[in-house]
């Protein structure tokens, strides 16, 4: 039985358009992986800085998160026995979402040896009426240097629009535990200083600056209005471990900061 057993439901062209338009590809590998600038699908010589670093250094704050924030529910056996075995599984499901729904719903039903965790994300946007069209779809400013990866585009139908989806495997514990200096409860850096420094908020973050960027993309939301479809583009967070996925909407509070907070990284 396929992973996914329903039709596709985006707009005809939304894939090879995502795909097309892209700003940057990653290249390198090691610490010489990176983001270069695309002109007319070729490679420039512009390389760009990572947006999670960007965000660590100059939003986090110095406080450290607290143990039940570190700590995770995941098996300790088979494949991901072992102290980096969690991270070793989420970069496998990583990889493998990203096969699955680059190749399409055609090959995802042919699809034999699927990870759990990869079944319980792709099930879990189904549940959320969201058909997943592109993983790993570039964004980037070029003004503020700065690149990244939208985990997965998806498209929800009954909004008529594109979702940006953050994913995170893991995280099983203590989510909105604060990072703690000297006894205190730490908040994010400016202009998000009015948001605990906790995984949640700094997960968020990453995904407002992520859709800000793709937002200011012309040509590609252009080419959206043409599918018929809207152009502003949601914002999702979601989680997965082998409990279950949990979702948290990109509030308007985040959509609001993620232009101030993309010059703050700068």
């Amino acid at each position: 039985m396929g992973v996914l057993g329903r039709e596709i439901m985006a707009p005809r062209g939304l894939k090879t358009m995502l795909k097309k338009t892209a700003p940057a590809a990653l290249t390198g590998t090691g610490k010489y992986r990176g983001f270069t600038v695309l002109r007319q699908g070729m490679k420039t010589g512009t390389k760009l800085r990572g947006l999670t670093k960007r965000l660590q250094k100059k939003v986090w704050s110095a406080g450290e998160l607290p143990s039940i924030a570190k700590r995770s529910n995941g098996r300790a056996g088979g494949h991901w026995a072992g102290k980096q075995g969690g991270r070793q599984r989420g970069a496998k499901v990583d990889a493998q979402l990203t096969r699955l729904i680059n190749a399409g719903p055609a090959e995802m039903k042919k699809a034999l040896h699927v990870y759990r965790l990869t079944k319980m994300v792709l099930s879990g946007l189904a549940s959320k009426g969201l058909e997943p069209v592109l993983a790993q779809r570039t964004a980037v400013s070029e003004a503020h240097r700065i690149g990244t990866a939208a985990d997965i585009v998806a498209f929800d139908k009954k909004a008529n629009r594109m979702v940006v989806i953050e994913l995170k495997c893991g995280f099983d514990n203590g989510r909105t535990a604060a990072a703690v200096k000297g006894g205190k409860a730490c908040k994010m850096g400016t202009p998000l200083g009015g948001a605990s420094d906790c995984n949640v908020h700094r997960h968020l973050a990453q995904l407002a600056v992520t859709r800000e960027m793709l937002s200011r993309e012309k040509e590609m939301l252009d080419r959206v209005g043409d599918l018929g479809m809207e152009k502003e583009l949601a914002g999702l967070l979601m989680y997965a471990n082998d409990e279950g996925v949990e979702f948290f909407d990109l509030t308007e509070w985040w959509v609001k900061r993620a232009a101030k907070v993309l010059n703050a990284i700068a």
